[in-house]
């Protein structure tokens, strides 16, 4: 473990999930679950309901976990890389949701659907833990645009065929779930987008932009 932790010093970039998890219940907690600003546009009553589409939207922690795990092991760069996204998304839309209180009042009567299956009570417990407030921008669909982003950034990865792919229509099928569940509003989605594609530039393009001209400049070092 020893030898483990000083070869994959990167390792604790990840406790940044803890600092997450901690601040996403405090801002629960703290940003009342009244008088907050709607987020709604006339896109959201075309948009149906589809239940099932709440298997994607589990599939997210998997997707934002695998790509942290993979990454740890076998791309430390990336990794870093990946990490600075997701901190810079998710602590920018923690903070802009304390200062903009939003919700969202799309979510429908569960109880009425009459739909006998196992999907429903899926998204009762989604109900449950994460209120309908705090929805804008979406954090699953930066979260997803990271790990995507993150599978493209990765040289072991995007030499393959099937894991870009994946990676890209994972990210389509949970930000659409995000919406069909009726967890979130398209606005939240189009912001979620917006503020992927900044973070995209500055750390995809800024900091990978300085990591290249470093690296570049210790080999001529060690030259």
């Amino acid at each position: 473990m020893k030898r483990f932790l000083g070869t994959h010093r990167h390792i604790w970039w990840a406790l940044y999930f803890v600092v997450y998890l901690i601040g996403f219940f405090l801002v629960e907690a703290v940003v009342p679950t009244e008088g907050y600003h709607v987020m709604y546009h006339p896109l959201d009553d075309l948009i149906p309901f589809c239940e099932y589409f709440i298997v994607f939207y589990y599939i997210w922690y998997l997707f934002l976990a695998g790509t942290a795990l993979f990454l740890i092991f076998y791309d430390g760069p990336a990794f870093r890389r990946y990490m600075w996204f997701l901190i810079l998304g998710f602590s920018f839309t923690l903070i802009f949701n304390v200062v903009y209180p939003n919700g969202q009042d799309l979510r429908p009567d569960l109880s009425a659907l009459g739909r006998e299956n196992l999907f429903p009570p899926l998204i009762g417990m989604i109900y449950s833990a994460d209120t309908n407030t705090n929805v804008c921008p979406s954090m699953h669909v930066i979260g997803s645009f990271a790990a995507m982003f993150g599978v493209l950034d990765c040289k072991k990865l995007r030499k393959t065929v099937a894991a870009p792919i994946v990676a890209v229509l994972l990210t389509l099928l949970i930000s659409a779930s995000t919406v069909l569940v009726k967890q979130h509003s398209i606005v939240d989605v189009f912001w979620g987008v917006i503020v992927s594609a900044a973070l995209y530039g500055v750390v995809y393009g800024l900091l990978r932009r300085k990591a290249d001209l470093l690296e570049k400049r210790n080999e001529k070092t060690l030259i």
